[in-house]
């Protein structure tokens, strides 16, 4: 089942499970239910009227006997944010301060990135972290995030599984031996900071603005100010079967449209900005003339009103064949039942607006999180507006009130600024010196470039990849365990010392796996290698084999210009040129190629002709540490 899987299925979208500590012999389905109103009850508490960019938290009750492979009962979620990435930390915060009210519960939570909250720590993670040891160890706990590590030395001893765990003993071994699992300080810190960052970043994320709506729409948006999202949603993602609905406008039409006060998430404000719009004169619509101070307000009311006039349309589409009803469930009964036990509707009265309000977050939540598809799941634009008044009068009286719109400069953002987001996210230092960014430029591309690669790619010198991909990471260390569970396993675990590196390299030389360094002449068998040779019929087979490798390699070489790039080498650049080249008999004065100026003016022009965009040079100087003003600096001086 999807609930159980490493990683979530679509791509922008979190996965995130609670594991309660239920008792052997105690009412499954009973427990999970009470556990979730708990759970809906605080989270709600903590995002009262936050703005969803797609979906809110859900929670499906997955009773063991459900759950696919060995699971422990939990609640399941999975939480679509779009380009809204804040979303997804919001989510980490609500549930990271959830553990702390609930001491017993566990929660694991991945992206399709996999273990995202390792990323924010990647220069402090064990070195033996990557996506696929990773798997079921990463969990947060009491406020805290848990990672079961893995004895990385034969000689440690530890009650640790060794293997990817199943979800039921990972979970076990956080609840019942949290001393153990618990991270260290140097990888809470960075995902905290990160937490903190979003949370601090919430009434700064929002945008202001003065809109030019219908007045139905101006009471909705007044009333339930977070469906501002599904708005603009419906009208980004509209088609051309839809050209009639909007001609019609009989929900919301333009002729009672009204100022009122619109408060956005950034990132829905830029999505209605930039997205073009041209109304049908024959439908109401009129726009002042670009310039003019009330354009922008109207141009973005139009399209909130397109926007909430299809959600209405889409619920009464199906309004006649609305054959289910949440009164006839008896999940949601008892979820209601629960929900007023524990005071969730603080006394209102029953169809008073504060009731309502709430209401309404129970049952979206409720249908969220049960996967109730068909009518039931559709916008409720039309049964919402029942419980408003849109008097006309009424906003008008207070138009002249209404409070300035925020300053949107923020979408637009020049080359420094860019610099600056980029070197204070990447620690990129810039350089204003001309000859001092040329001189810096070189010997890092030389160093770079000198360095051994595998198939997952270079390592810098740091010895760590900072990246979204936590394949990256580096190959594991050597150190001790710490998470011995006995004093002489701790004890024996000093006086055994087993070194990996030295006993494969040791292996390798004496069953002869590896080339020998600066001495393989591949012309003739009788090479360095000659006298294994001799007494192994296998090596002579590898070594034909390396000869006509290589062969190969340098004919391919020959087409290419490589040469170019070695004007400080002639000797390698006759090597290389040599039409009748078919071996390596020069070995002795083979030299590696050095980085020039050639090479340089190549970066260069081949960053330039990016323009700013991702590419291959842009991401060899990212490597490198370098900044757009220090390749532009050391560009001026090359010409």
């Amino acid at each position: 089942m999807a609930q159980t899987s490493s990683h979530v299925q679509l791509d922008e979208s979190v996965e995130y499970w609670l594991f309660p500590n239920i008792s052997e012999g105690e009412d499954e389905l009973e427990k999970l239910e009470a556990f979730r109103t708990r759970c809906f009850t605080f989270i709600h508490d903590q995002s009262r009227n936050y703005i969803w960019h797609e979906d809110s938290i859900n929670l499906n009750i997955i009773p063991n006997r459900t759950a696919a492979g060995d699971s422990p009962p939990h609640l399941y979620g999975k939480t679509r944010f779009g380009c809204n990435v804040e979303d997804e930390w919001f989510i980490v915060h609500l549930l990271r301060s959830f553990s702390v009210t609930e001491n017993d519960v566990v929660i694991r939570i991945v992206d399709s990135d996999g273990e995202f909250l390792l990323v924010e720590a990647a220069d402090s993670l064990p070195r033996w972290a990557n996506p696929e040891t990773c798997i079921n160890r990463v969990f947060i706990h009491g406020g805290q995030v848990h990672i079961i590590s893995i004895a990385d030395r034969p000689s440690s001893i530890t009650p640790l599984p060794s293997g990817q765990p199943s979800l039921m003993d990972a979970v076990h071994i956080v609840r019942s031996m949290p001393h153990l699992t618990i991270a260290p300080a140097p990888i809470q810190e960075p995902i905290h900071q990160r937490i903190d960052k979003c949370v601090s970043q919430i009434d700064s994320s929002l945008h202001r603005c003065n809109v030019f709506v219908p007045a139905g729409v101006a009471a909705l948006l007044q009333s339930y100010p977070t469906l501002v999202a599904p708005a603009i949603h419906a009208f980004c993602q509209r088609d051309a079967s839809q050209l009639q609905v909007i001609r019609a406008m009989r929900f919301f039409p333009p002729e009672t449209r009204v100022w009122t006060s619109v408060t956005f998430t950034k990132c829905l404000y830029a999505m209605l900005v930039h997205r073009n719009y041209q109304p049908d004169h024959r439908t109401g619509w009129s726009l002042p003339p670009i310039g003019d101070s009330k354009r922008t307000g109207s141009d973005l009311g139009m399209k909130l009103a397109i926007g909430f006039e299809l959600l209405a349309n889409e619920e009464s589409l199906h309004q006649k064949d609305d054959d289910y009803s949440l009164d006839m469930d008896s999940r949601w009964n008892r979820f209601l039942n629960t929900l007023k036990e524990k005071g969730f509707f603080q006394d209102f009265l029953d169809g008073s607006k504060p009731h309502n309000e709430l209401m309404e977050k129970a049952r979206e939540f409720y249908i969220n999180s049960v996967g109730v598809e068909g009518p039931a799941k559709k916008p409720v634009i039309l049964r919402l507006m029942q419980s408003v008044c849109a008097d006309v009068d009424k906003f008008k009286k207070v138009e002249s009130h209404l409070p300035a719109d925020d300053d949107d400069s923020w979408l637009s953002v020049d080359p420094a600024t860019l610099d600056q987001i980029l070197g204070d996210k990447f620690s990129l230092l810039g350089v204003d010196d001309d000859d001092e960014a040329k001189a810096d430029i070189l010997p890092k591309l030389e160093t770079f470039l000198n360095r051994t690669s595998d198939y997952e790619g270079l390592t810098p010198a740091n010895g760590r990849k900072k990246s979204r991909k936590l394949s990256h990471l580096a190959p594991p260390s050597r150190k001790t365990s710490t998470l011995s569970n006995a004093s002489d396993a701790s004890q024996l675990s000093t006086n055994i010392g087993f070194d990996p590196d030295s006993f494969a390299s040791a292996m390798q030389g004496i069953l002869d796996f590896a080339l020998p360094e600066d001495n393989w002449d591949l012309e003739s068998n009788s090479s360095c290698l000659s006298s294994y040779s001799e007494e192994e019929e296998g090596d002579e087979l590898v070594d034909k084999e390396m000869n006509k490798y290589m062969q190969t390699m340098d004919q391919e070489l020959l087409t290419t210009d490589v040469h170019r790039t070695s004007v400080d080498n002639p000797t390698r650049k006759e090597s290389v040129m040599s039409e009748g080249c078919e071996s390596f008999s020069d070995v002795e004065n083979f030299q590696p190629v050095k980085i020039d100026s050639a090479a340089l003016e190549s970066l260069l022009a081949s960053y330039t002709m990016q323009r700013g965009g991702p590419g291959p040079a842009s991401i060899l100087l990212n490597q490198l540490n370098l900044s757009r003003s220090q390749v532009s600096a050391s560009k001026k001086q090359t010409d």
